[in-house]
Parts: C-alpha cells; sequence; structure tokens
C-alpha cells in the first residue's frame, strides 16, 4: 500500500485532503454519539415533550364523557386542555386497578409522566403552574400495608367512598392522572382560565413531593425518581413554548401540591414572581410527630412506624434532613423573600398543625410584613382556596407582584 511520501506532488495534496475530510467527518460523527459540547464535555440529553392528547373544559353542568368538569367554571365557557407526556421520566409503576395487591400486580417501570397545558389567550398574559397534591410515596406504602393487613375492610371502604384508591394509585400514570383532572376541576383553574392566563399543570408518579433528579430511591417499589427533574422542566419548556408576560409568573399548590410549591421555591426562590400555598405538607416529620387522624386507621397495623420511618431515611438520608425540606425551617435562614399567600387551618383533617405551624410562624415573623399573607381559616377543611371567590382574592394578590 502506497503512503503520501511515494505519491506524485499533483496526487499528494488530493490524498491529504481526502483524508483530512475522512478525518474530520469521522470526528463529526463520535462527537455527535457521544454528545460531546463546546467544552468537550457530555452533554445532557434535554428531555421531550410529546402531545398525546387534547381535551376541553367545561362547566359540569355542561361537560361531556370526555370533558373535563370544573364546578366553578362559567356556564358557556370552555377551554382546550393538551395533554403531554414525558417518555424520559418514566413513572415508578404501571397502571393497575387490582388495588388490593399493590405493588406486586404492577411492574416497573410504568409509562411516561404526564402534564396538562392551557396556553394564554394573549402575549401579555400571566402563567400560573398549579401542583396537584397526593404525591408521598409512604402514603400508597401505607395503603398498600392497610389493604394487605385488612383486605376486607379496604374493599368495603373503597366500595363505600370510591374516592380512596386515591391514596393507592400515586405511584403510577393513573394516579397522576386523577391528580391532573382533580387540579383542573378547582375553583383557582377556573378564575385563572376565566381570566385569559395560561397554565400548566406537572403530573408526579413517583411519590417524592417533587424533590428528586432521577436517584434511584429503594423504598416500597425500587426506583428512580424525578419529580425535581419534572416540574423544572416542564416549567421552563412552557414559559419558553409560549409567549406571555414573564414579568407575571406565579404558582399555586394545595396540600402535597403546597409541598411541590415548597420544594420549588427551595430550590431556586425566583421561580416564580409569587406564590399561593394551602394547605401543604411542608413539614414531612409532622406526619409522625403529630398525624392526621385520618391515620388513625393504620397506627395498629404492624409495621406502621417502620414504613414511615424508612421514607424519612430513604429519599432524605435522615430525619434532620427531611426536616431541613421544610420551607418553614428554612424561610428564615436562607432568606427566602418570593411573596407568599398561605392560607391554612388548625383544624384541618388531613394536615396537622405539627405539619403546617413551622411555615405559618415564618412568614409570620419574616419582613416586611407586605409581602406575605397568613390567613388561618379555623374550618375543618383540607384545602381552604375552595371556593371562587376566595380564588379571585388570591389570584388578585398574586398580581400585585411582578418581577
Amino acid at each position: 500500500m502506497m503512503d503520501s511520501a511515494s505519491l506524485r506532488p499533483q496526487n499528494r495534496f488530493a490524498f491529504v485532503r481526502t483524508h483530512c475530510v475522512v478525518f474530520a467527518l469521522g470526528i463529526t460523527l463520535a462527537l455527535a454519539l457521544c454528545g460531546c459540547g463546546d467544552d468537550g464535555e457530555p452533554s445532557v440529553r434535554q428531555p421531550q415533550a410529546v402531545r398525546v392528547a387534547s381535551l376541553q373544559v367545561k362547566s359540569a353542568a355542561e361537560a361531556g364523557p370526555n370533558d373535563l368538569a370544573n364546578a366553578h367554571l362559567t356556564r358557556g365557557r370552555s377551554f382546550r386542555v393538551d395533554l403531554y407526556e414525558v417518555p424520559d421520566f418514566p413513572c415508578v409503576r404501571t397502571d393497575s386497578d387490582d388495588f388490593l395487591h399493590i405493588p406486586e400486580s404492577t411492574q416497573t417501570p410504568g409509562a411516561p409522566a404526564v402534564f396538562f397545558t392551557v396556553p394564554p389567550q394573549d402575549p401579555g398574559a400571566p402563567v400560573l403552574m398549579m401542583f396537584h397534591g397526593n404525591g408521598l410515596d409512604f402514603i400508597e406504602a401505607l395503603a398498600s400495608l392497610f389493604v394487605h393487613a385488612a383486605p376486607r375492610t379496604a374493599e368495603q371502604l373503597l366500595r363505600d367512598q370510591p374516592g380512596f384508591a386515591g391514596f393507592i394509585e400515586i405511584l403510577n400514570r393513573g394516579g397522576a392522572m386523577r391528580g391532573l383532572r382533580g387540579e383542573l376541576s378547582g375553583p383557582v383553574a377556573a378564575a385563572a382560565l376565566e381570566r385569559g392566563w395560561g397554565i400548566v399543570v406537572p403530573g408526579n408518579c413517583w411519590g417524592d413531593g417533587g424533590h428528586h433528579r432521577g436517584e434511584v430511591i429503594d423504598y416500597y417499589i425500587r426506583a428512580p425518581r424525578f419529580g425535581r427533574s419534572m416540574d423544572d422542566f416542564v416549567w421552563q419548556w412552557f414559559r419558553s413554548r409560549f409567549p406571555h408576560d414573564s414579568n407575571r409568573e406565579y404558582s399555586f399548590g394545595c396540600s402535597g401540591g403546597g409541598q411541590r410549591t415548597a420544594q420549588l421555591l427551595l430550590a431556586d426562590p425566583t421561580a416564580v414572581a409569587a406564590a399561593a400555598i394551602d394547605s401543604p405538607a411542608d413539614y414531612l416529620p409532622g406526619f409522625k410527630d403529630d398525624p392526621p387522624g385520618l391515620f388513625s386507621l393504620l397506627r395498629g397495623i404492624p409495621g406502621y412506624i417502620d414504613v414511615l420511618d424508612r421514607f424519612y431515611l430513604a429519599h432524605y438520608g435522615s430525619w434532620e434532613n427531611a426536616a431541613a425540606q421544610s420551607l418553614g425551617t428554612q424561610l428564615l435562614p436562607r432568606h427566602i423573600a418570593t411573596p407568599m399567600y398561605f392560607a391554612y387551618s388548625v383544624n384541618d383533617p388531613l394536615v396537622t398543625s405539627g405539619i403546617t405551624r413551622f411555615l405559618a410562624t415564618a412568614l409570620a415573623e419574616r419582613t416586611p410584613a407586605t409581602r406575605q399573607v397568613v390567613w388561618n381559616t379555623g374550618e375543618a377543611v383540607h384545602c381552604q382556596i375552595n371556593n371562587r371567590d376566595r380564588a379571585e382574592a388570591v389570584l388578585d394578590w398574586l398580581l400585585q407582584w411582578q418581577r
């Protein structure tokens, strides 16, 4: 085989040029395959959102079987809602309606995570990220413990109150869809939609309260959890895709959704111009220190305390680290200044004072006082922003704040 030195001068240039082109193409292909960036470091593949369905949200009196029903929406108003999935973030487990045999009736991983969007009606409109609740996997783990220990009682409860199935549908796509539908059926969604605001609702099917970025968590069902990655991706994707007033970006969540709002602000206090938090599951150790009355069904079941203790250890490494993921314990030490509307009740049947009091106290002490509302309704209900008038008041308060 001839080398370049043995070629005639007129051919040597062609030989070198050809080999340089081949070499350059090879380098380009290698860079493309390994995903290297300009600095030579491997670049992270960005998640993709794929639209899979479109629905209509209508008033409860007008909604058909394939529509989303909202009892707080004005008759005659309807809005298109798009459902997207994110294949890069699979749910922990597959769906199953065999509620008495979860998790053994399911497999890992589950279907892709999902989220809802409603684009803003004009480029100058605000946008609102809404977080659904029921997003902590110790709830499903405890529900599974209960139905295995007392299957006949569990079966009767499910017959009498079908909504109880939500307690054992947290780590699957069906549970996320239940949460998405619930969020768009509420008064805050109705008020925002009729104002022309854009809305995005990221689903959570990892039971991590919006905390993890793909770490494998060996608790209840061993699998990666993507809650923080999902919420951050969906919020960035939505804001970059739909023109809106970037100075008026807000968030709202109740219960576990309130906790996810808290996690959003702990990760980035500037993620929104202002936030509304309702009855949040903020101080997670409070579920053991001061458990809600609903947990009285579970206290006598062997393994109950162990299930709770392992939750704190698996997700956070220790009880102390779990306490440090409370917005209430971190607000003042970390000087988090995000304006907040905080509603709660000392008589809430599902979130006790042991879970909400740290945030209530910290906000009451934060200065200036004009940057927050702290409202204890005293009502024996869970989720205080439960009618249209209260929802309108919350949105009016949020609108006072811009970046």
